[in-house]
């Protein structure tokens, strides 16, 4: 039977979806429901509810062969799996006890949201620098276009490889308005640029910052 629901943070979804339409947050939060039922979604998943790509919605959900996912849901999703989990092992264990021991006391009681008060901080305070990072960009968009900025908070928000930094925070400094014109004068947002290994990539970050690693 596959879980019913997951824990929704009403907050962090306001903040992450400010910036869309009421549409657009409507076919978020279904595709966010479909990812929890199935797991994954397809592109046709996608399509079928979106209509067409949309980039503000798109950008929500981490691509990877042929499937995406939003990381967030997953995470909520694992976290509820883990708890209801643990739940049966101390519920198991009460019971064996009790039939073998004639242990009678009764079972502590745990909250069913543990996992709001157990969460991982270092997963749930990246998300939410992460979200208050893209924010913080997006008071840019009259002056940028949304692609361009979509682009740049993917790029300066990856993480590191035990996932408790991203790219930005590894600076020294960090003007976002700065970073911002550079980005735009040096034309980043191309599309030719599509990695960290893409040849012309690494040509102008060189230029722009020598060979340390940004």
């Amino acid at each position: 039977m596959k879980d019913p629901a997951v824990l929704f943070y009403t907050q962090d979804f306001i903040t992450g979806t400010i910036l869309m339409t009421d549409e657009q947050r409507g076919k978020y939060i279904l595709l966010l429901c479909l990812q929890h039922q199935n797991g994954k979604l397809t592109e046709r998943d996608m399509m079928k509810i979106c209509g067409k790509k949309d980039e503000d919605i798109w950008a929500k959900f981490h691509q990877e062969n042929g499937c995406f996912c939003n990381k967030r849901m997953l995470l909520e999703s694992e976290k509820r799996k883990n708890n209801c989990a643990k739940q049966k092992e101390r519920i198991q264990k009460y019971w064996d006890d009790k039939k073998y021991h004639g242990n009678s006391t009764v079972l502590p009681y745990e909250d069913a949201n543990a996992n709001e008060d157990v969460i991982v901080n270092e997963d749930k305070n990246i998300i939410k620098r992460e979200i208050k990072f893209k924010s913080e960009v997006f008071e840019f968009k009259e002056k940028y276009s949304d692609v361009m900025l979509d682009k740049f908070v993917n790029y300066w928000t990856e993480k590191n490889k035990s996932g408790t930094k991203m790219r930005y925070e590894i600076e020294k400094t960090f003007e976002i308005s700065k970073r911002l014109a550079t980005w735009s004068a040096r034309d980043f947002n191309n599309n030719k640029i599509v990695n960290n290994d893409d040849i012309e990539f690494k040509k102008l970050r060189e230029e722009l910052y020598g060979k340390q690693p940004i």
